[in-house]
C-alpha cells in the first residue's frame, strides 16, 4: 500500500516537471518573435522580397525582407498569402512585420 501511495506520488511530481518546462519553452518562443513596423519601400514579386524603410533611434535603415508562400497577409481587411498577398500591397503604405527569432517573416500587416 505504501509502496503504491509512493509511486503515485512520485508519478505526480514528475508529471508537474514536465508539464511546467513545456510551458516554459512556449513562453520562451512567443517571446522570441519580433515586430517589425515602417514604410514599404519597394516591392519585388518575382523574387520575393519586400524592401521597407525602418526607423531605428534618430536614422532610417532599409530592411529586405524575403516573403515566403506560407507568409499571412491582412491588408485593409483583406486576408491573403504568399504572392498573392504581396500583389495587395501598395509601395508607400505603412507595415507592421511579425517575424521569428531567425527574422523569417510571419505576418504582414497593412492598414
Amino acid at each position: 500500500m505504501i509502496r503504491t501511495f509512493v509511486s503515485m506520488l512520485a508519478l505526480s511530481v514528475a508529471f508537474f516537471f514536465v508539464t511546467a518546462d513545456c510551458s516554459a519553452q512556449n513562453q520562451t518562443k512567443a517571446k522570441n518573435n519580433q515586430m517589425v513596423a515602417g514604410t514599404i519601400k519597394s516591392i519585388d514579386i518575382g523574387k520575393g522580397i519586400l524592401v521597407i524603410n525602418q526607423k531605428v533611434g534618430n536614422e532610417k535603415v532599409d530592411r529586405e525582407l524575403s516573403i515566403s508562400e506560407d507568409v499571412e497577409f491582412d491588408v485593409a481587411g483583406k486576408l491573403s498569402s504568399g504572392v498573392a498577398g504581396m500583389e495587395l500591397l501598395k509601395v508607400g503604405a505603412s507595415v507592421k512585420i511579425k517575424c521569428d527569432k531567425d527574422v523569417k517573416v510571419l505576418k504582414v500587416t497593412s492598414k
